[in-house]
């Protein structure tokens, strides 16, 4: 039950705590990966699935151990096996118009947040490791 309630707080931090900027962007990047569901009859949309699961899982685990620190994002690296995967189906990709249009969207979202991520856990390594969001913060 703590693991349920620590994937809310994670969530609740994000849409309840965050600036507006970052929590519209945070929206954003939930719905283009949630939209895997749309796509859960193709193989794609079932490994973004896993993927996301996995990747809130750990985020998880993160949170849990050290709190809402810039390292949580290092949990996205599982994005780059799970897109080299998917550029060498691009021939069976191509072939479902909106799978590709998705895809393209999952790809160029994931990326600029992967872009953040790497900057947020450099700033971790160098030193920023106390939790900047606290749920119970008042």
């Amino acid at each position: 039950m703590t693991f349920v309630k620590n994937v809310l707080e994670l969530f609740g931090i994000i849409y309840l705590r965050f600036r507006p900027a970052p929590r519209v962007w945070c929206v954003w990047l939930v719905a283009v990966n949630a939209a895997c569901l749309y796509f859960i009859t193709h193989i794609e949309g079932q490994v973004v699935l896993a993927v996301t699961g996995l990747a809130v899982a750990l985020q998880t685990l993160i949170y849990q151990r050290k709190g809402f620190v810039r390292i949580l994002g290092s949990a996205h690296i599982m994005w780059i096996p799970m897109f080299a995967w998917m550029a060498a189906r691009m021939d069976t990709i191509s072939l479902d118009p909106q799978l590709s249009t998705w895809l393209l969207l999952l790809l160029a979202t994931n990326l600029v947040s992967f872009i953040v991520d790497v900057i947020d856990t450099v700033r971790y390594v160098s030193g920023e490791r106390a939790p900047y969001y606290n749920w119970y913060q008042a």
